[in-house]
């Protein structure tokens, strides 16, 4: 049996999208994923870094972690509080 390739499909928000991204580079059979431009509040709001697809690509941040920075605000906003 030959390598399976995946297309991760990171719609749910940005943490999962960064940690996907992370996933596929790492791996060999990782050279695709799917990626909604549509509108996803909890794609782009979260986090201070956007995630631009230009001609069908995008950069993977080389920060540690998952190179990504939570927007603190918006945590605050839909936090549930007694």
């Amino acid at each position: 049996m030959g390598p399976c390739n995946h297309a991760p499909h990171l719609w749910t928000g940005a943490t999962a999208f960064a940690a996907g991204m992370h996933v596929a580079t790492a791996s060999s059979a990782g050279f695709i994923l799917a990626y909604s431009l549509g509108a996803n509040p909890l794609l782009h709001d979260p986090i201070a870094e956007t995630f631009v697809a230009v001609d069908g690509m995008t950069d993977i941040s080389e920060r540690t972690g998952l190179g990504i920075t939570i927007d603190e605000a918006f945590v605050d906003r839909y936090t549930l509080r007694d």
